[in-house]
């Protein structure tokens, strides 16, 4: 219902004051409540349930006045001013708009419920005043006076969130990412910040209130709610207790006033998370179902927060934190929990470690919390005073306020938030006369930054001299490293551990003084550093970090080889060995043991005692075998040819028995990491790769020369390796091969397949380094030795099978020479053997993967050739295989990138086919698994690189799909570029630099800049011009040449490109391409240089027939193809 005010109540001849606009003193600048009505100055409006009233101007401007100081006397002639500026009146329009206001209101002059009347003073609001956010109403005057509105070093929780201001625009941010990462079937959100930042209270006072608030709340209309939430502290819970950590935050759920899960002890649901947590995600899901009332709306899940996750992260239990992480991913996917974890962003290399924990990072699932603006600490600093009727000082000369002065130190300080919470704190326990927060007293405790250091410091100096002196033997338990740089982190010391009455009476002080906070971990009493702004804020603390900073990160070090030992029982075994290490510990334990605890400094006592064991046991074993050896060998004499064969028999033995690393390597090939075996290659190739020993057996040189192949292959170019060390391997595999002849060989398949595999490589490498004369010869060979497997064994199906493999490689070889014909030659027979062999083993994965391959390759080859259509069925068909094998077999991490390399293919088809958008999503769908890869293998240079190269192409997809420049993934892949050593990878690095300013200048054209676009475009070219200058046929660069030239049309409105000589020049450089049979984008850019200089196609082309590129938008000049 709507009602309106409109009598007038002012002359009819005066203009209307503006609507007013509330002050920056009200959150959201939008909207507040007065009572139980809501006000709206914007739209002149109050709301109350279903009543609507719309307010005359002056009436809001007098409402807005009345708020602003809401609690105080407003006089007539201060009505008057604020809200009739600058005309002469008596104070009857006051009166009478003050009488309007009450019947909107529906209050009362002798009751007054809203404007209280007193006679001969003025007018009053008596009625709360309430800021209105997503959160709901939250205090403003004097909604908490007698009560700090300020929490010191503790977070806020939901208990605070009406003095939770300043963050707003983070919490709707925050709130947004989740309701998304729900509509997207994975509600989990990472929220990063360091330390400091205000992350757990962002969540707790911010986020929660506005997820949990009932049906029809105040809040975003649409957005995702909850019924329940918990939080767990995982700072405050070691592995022992994680299980039950967990259990006990879903037992704390209830709907209505019911648990959730009923039934079940702590103990009880631990041990059942860990047997089948997909079970315990069905029962919260049905008891979701079950507590849902009829016609309430969507289903959603409860709320789970996980605090403190680096310390999750950060445990020396991998196999703990992976089961934990994939039982909590296994209900977001249920949707039975929507999680928010929270993260310092230093430790964001170990999060990056887990790949659950980067599910949707593309889509927003992360977020950095920014430091907050000056608005926004004004708000946090200003509001809660007026909340509690608090009011700042000013210095003596009266011409500076303290609330100006503590913004302006806020925004120079680190740790600003946690700081500046402490000193509001102490301001207030510290108030003078009429509820101050004086400047006085923020100059005696020492501005922001020493608030806390001087309170330690008093705490610490009012205690006795004994007392103070155990302090120093408290640091230890209550103060850690992560690593020697890093920062200091907050460590429980628990009460078993103070000493005497003199550590227990420290402990009392600083709890007391609010430093340390007191509670229980596991279930044993102690306490910890309240805020870990204090250890960076208390110079005592940071100058005694600074003494002893590499012993304490040498403490955390040992941490996990101490409690290792003690889990075992003390075992020696589980002693720490001979190393580096342990003299460190040695040196650091007898200078420093208070810093080390009783049961480290027993580990590193009994180390030091074995070792010296162990060492007295070696000199009297050297001494006896020195006897036992001089006996030998005068009793031996005779025999002394004969044992010298044995000896160099065993020795070789031992070589072999060290190195013979076949089976291994068989093992780590398909989850990627073969870069495991990369330490040894060196020594590797210095024992295997001497000429044949004497009497060495044919069956020891075959498996010489597979060893020596796996060196070749781990240090190969798909990684990281030693390309030069690999040639060196392969080269010497072969030449003991070809000293051994195949009918002396014990197993004729496996010296072949030893073989091939050595020439294969050898080809791989040649063929990364762009040497294909090179390449082509080696992948002969490793045909050869395939087809004299096949001859000699020819009921073998591996023969055939590695028969279709170098057919493959061969017609990549010829693929990179723009030998079409020869290429497709070699894809079809490789396809037709593997199909043939798949039919009679239908259930072998290799050939899967193998199939998937030739249709892959026959996919780009068809696209290149102008046929798009034939090239997506083929790919469509190797996608479906490989999506098949990947969900059946997820932990070989090689098919991640397999599949993102047949994306990207995909994307290329769906591009020449004119469906962008399309093209655009499977360019999304390819980075994601190419970033799934390469965070399984980060040393992977090749695939770190790849990955670039495919983002390059995606930021082009989208800006042709119509979508918005993704300028942070731009930014961040423009770095990564400027002064990357390439190395053995450098035409794709400088491809994709020239790609990036491709991006840039298509980026402008879609501005309307034309004139940055065409300087960037030269850019590019230059770059582009200089790579086909050294590889003339690459039909990638090829491809991106032709799309440079279509965007210089566009720039140019499709006349000409500026000059008949670059026309000619364009010509003259897709020619080559075009000559050879390469089609598509290709085919369309030459035949558009041709009619930019009037000349036709095929004229120009000596006419020879033109093949169409298979889109039928080829005839014409693409504007959407960069």
């Amino acid at each position: 219902m709507t009602t309106g005010l409109a009598a007038p109540l002012r002359p009819a001849s005066r203009a209307l004051p503006p609507a007013p606009q509330p002050t920056a003193d009200i959150p959201g600048t939008s909207r507040w409540m007065l009572g139980d009505w809501r006000v709206t100055p914007a739209t002149l409006r109050l709301e109350r349930d279903d009543l609507e009233v719309v307010l005359e101007p002056r009436m809001m401007a007098v409402l807005v006045a009345l708020c602003r100081h809401c609690g105080e006397v407003m006089s007539a002639e201060s009505l008057l001013q604020a809200c009739w500026p600058n005309e002469v009146l008596g104070d009857n329009p006051v009166h009478k708009v003050i009488a309007g206001l009450r019947r909107a209101l529906g209050d009362s002059v002798t009751q007054p419920r809203y404007i209280e009347t007193l006679r001969k003073q003025g007018y009053r609001l008596v009625a709360p005043v309430r800021a209105l956010a997503d959160h709901g109403a939250r205090g403003l005057e004097g909604s908490r006076r007698g009560l700090s509105p300020y929490l010191g070093l503790a977070a806020f929780g939901p208990e605070h969130a009406d003095v939770f201001f300043g963050r707003d625009e983070q919490v709707q941010s925050l709130h947004e990412r989740l309701d998304n990462q729900w509509q997207r079937g994975h509600p989990q959100v990472v929220l990063l910040g360091p330390s400091g930042s205000g992350k757990t209270s962002l969540v707790q006072a911010g986020l929660l209130p506005v997820l949990l608030a009932p049906a029809g709340s105040p809040g975003p209309a649409g957005r995702v709610r909850s019924p329940a939430a918990a939080t767990i502290d995982l700072g405050a819970n070691n592995e022992l207790g994680l299980w039950q950590a967990l259990a006990g935050a879903l037992l704390d759920w209830e709907l209505g006033d019911a648990p959730l899960l009923s039934g079940w002890s702590i103990e009880a649901l631990a041990e059942r998370l860990q047997a089948d947590p997909g079970d315990v995600g069905r029962q919260i899901r049905a008891a979701l179902l079950a507590g849902l009332p009829p016609g309430c709306g969507e289903l959603t899940a409860p709320v789970l927060v996980l605090d403190r996750l680096e310390a999750l992260l950060v445990l020396d239990a991998d196999d703990l934190v992976s089961r934990f992480l994939a039982c909590v991913d296994q209900w977001v996917c249920q949707h039975a929990v929507m999680v928010i974890a929270i993260c310092r962003n230093d430790f964001y290399a170990r999060l990056a470690q887990h790949p659950l924990l980067l599910r949707g990072k593309a889509h927003g699932a992360h977020m950095d919390l920014e430091p907050p603006t000056l608005g926004a600490v004004a708000q946090m600093i200003r509001l809660p005073a007026r909340a509690a009727g608090l009011v700042f000082g000013t210095d003596p000369t009266g011409l500076h306020r303290l609330d100006d002065r503590l913004c302006a130190d806020a925004l120079q300080t680190r740790d600003a938030l946690p700081l500046l919470q402490y000193t509001l704190q102490e301001l207030y326990l510290q108030r003078a006369a009429g509820d101050e927060l004086s400047w006085a007293a923020y100059e005696e405790m020492g501005g922001l930054e020493g608030a806390i250091g001087k309170r330690a410091e008093d705490a610490v100096a009012a205690l006795p001299p004994a007392q103070q002196s155990a302090l120093t033997r408290l640091l230890p338990g209550l103060v850690g490293l992560t690593s020697e740089d890093g920062p200091p982190v907050a460590r429980w010391l628990t009460d078993d551990a103070l000493a005497d009455a003199d550590e227990r009476a420290v402990v009392a002080a600083l709890v007391a003084s609010r430093l340390l906070v007191a509670g229980q971990m596991n279930g044993q009493p102690g306490c910890r550093v309240v805020h870990e702004a204090v250890l960076r804020s208390w110079p005592r603390v940071t100058a005694w970090l600074a003494r002893h900073r590499a012993s304490l990160a040498l403490r955390e070090q040992l941490q996990p080889w101490v409690q290792r030992w003690l889990d075992g029982g003390c075992a020696p075994a589980l002693l720490l060995p001979r190393s580096p290490l342990l003299w460190q510990a040695v040196d650091s334990v007898t200078a420093e043991p208070g810093l080390f605890g009783p049961q480290a400094c027993d580990f590193i006592t009994c180390s030091r005692q074995r070792l010296r064991r162990l060492l007295r046991w070696r000199w009297a074993a050297a001494a006896g075998a020195a006897a036992l050896v001089m006996a030998t060998v005068l009793a031996a004499f005779r025999n002394a040819q004969l044992a010298h064969i044995a000896s160099e028999r065993a020795s070789q033995s031992q070589r072999l028995a060290s190195f013979m690393l076949g089976d291994l390597a068989d093992q780590l090939r398909p989850i990627g990491r073969l870069d495991l075996l990369g330490s040894i290659a060196r020594q590797g190739l210095d024992a295997l790769g001497s000429g044949q020993l004497i009497s060495e057996l044919p069956a020891d040189v075959l498996q010489r020369a597979r060893a020596l192949v796996v060196i070749g292959e781990v240090q190969s170019t798909r990684g990281k390796g030693e390309p030069q060390l690999a040639l060196a391997a392969l080269a010497q595999a072969q030449q003991l091969l070809a000293n051994l002849d195949a009918a002396a060989a014990p197993e004729l398949a496996a010296y072949y397949k030893t073989l091939g595999a050595a020439a294969f490589w050898e080809g791989q490498i040649r063929f990364d380094q762009g040497d294909l004369a090179a390449a082509g010869e080696a992948m002969a060979r490793y045909r050869l030795a395939c087809e004299q497997w096949l001859q000699r064994l020819p009921q073998d199906a591996d023969a055939r099978t590695e028969l279709g493999f170098a057919l493959n490689s061969q017609g990549s070889i010829a693929l990179r020479r723009a030998d079409w014909a020869q290429a497709a030659q070699s894809f079809q027979a490789a396809l037709a053997l593997k199909q043939a062999l798949l039919a009679a083993q239908p259930q072998d994965v290799s050939l899967k993967d193998a199939v998937a391959s030739s249709q892959t390759w026959l996919g780009l080859l068809a696209r290149l050739q102008g046929e798009p259509h034939r090239a997506l069925e083929l790919l469509d068909a190797a996608h479906v295989t490989l999506l098949e094998l990947q969900r059946s077999r997820p932990g070989e991490f090689v098919r991640l990138h397999d599949l993102g390399a047949l994306q990207v293919r995909r994307a290329e088809a769906l591009h020449d086919l004119g469906k962008l958008v399309a093209a655009a999503d499977a360019m999304d769908d390819a980075t994601a698994w190419l970033q799934r890869a390469a965070g399984h293998d980060p040393g992977n240079q090749r695939w770190r690189l790849e990955l670039a190269h495919a983002q390059s192409w995606q930021l082009l997809m989208h800006l042709d799909a119509g979508r918005p420049l993704d300028l942070p993934l731009w930014t961040a892949l423009a770095r990564q570029a400027v002064g990357q050593p390439w190395g053995r990878d450098e035409t794709l690095g400088r491809e994709t630099e020239a790609r990036l300013l491709a991006v840039k200048a298509f980026a402008a054209a879609r501005r309307a800049d034309r004139s940055a676009a065409v300087a960037v475009l030269a850019q590019a070219q230059e770059k582009l011009s200089a790579l086909l200058a050294e590889h003339p046929k690459n039909w990638q660069l090829n491809e991106f040449q032709a799309r440079l030239v279509l965007l210089r049309l566009y720039l140019s409105g499709g006349a000409d490109l500026g000059a008949p000589l670059a026309c000619a020049q364009a010509v003259a450089a897709l020619r080559p391409a075009v000559e050879s049979g390469q089609a598509g984008v290709v085919l369309e850019a030459w035949q558009a240089a041709h009619r930019c200089g009037g000349v036709a196609a095929s004229d120009a082309f000596g006419g020879r027939g033109l093949a169409t590129s298979g889109d039928p938008a080829s005839s014409s000049i693409s504007t959407h193809r960069p």
